[in-house]
């Protein structure tokens, strides 16, 4: 229940402009979940769907094709409208999935566990 919070927090803070939202979602996901083999893809996972919803949602409503077409000219890839929307993704996932890991790191210093 608290991840799909979390993941709710993230998609709503990314349709709010602050893009940074899945690095929170994935830092609650590493806090509350107790293994890191568990939270870290769950992180990932939580950040990709909450930039990939928003981007589906303006594909669907407006068309994502010709300003995609037109950054990917802009990094150098002409022809290429799909890179950017990948890299977008590829960033959210980083941003849940580098929250997460941070969350357990930390979590794991405060208290290891027994060996």
């Amino acid at each position: 229940m608290l991840v799909a919070t979390a993941f709710i927090v993230a998609l709503v803070g990314v349709l709010l402009g602050v893009w940074w939202t899945p690095f929170l979602a994935g830092a609650a996901i590493g806090i509350v979940v107790g293994r890191p083999a568990a939270a870290i893809p769950l992180g990932g996972l939580s950040g990709v769907m909450s930039w990939l919803l928003p981007l589906a949602a303006i594909d669907v409503r407006y068309g994502l094709g010709p300003t995609a077409t037109s950054v990917a000219a802009i990094m150098g890839f002409d022809h290429q409208g799909a890179l950017p929307v990948v890299v977008s993704l590829v960033v959210g996932g980083l941003l849940g999935l580098t929250g997460a890991w941070v969350a357990c790191a930390g979590r794991a210093l405060v208290r290891p566990e027994p060996r």
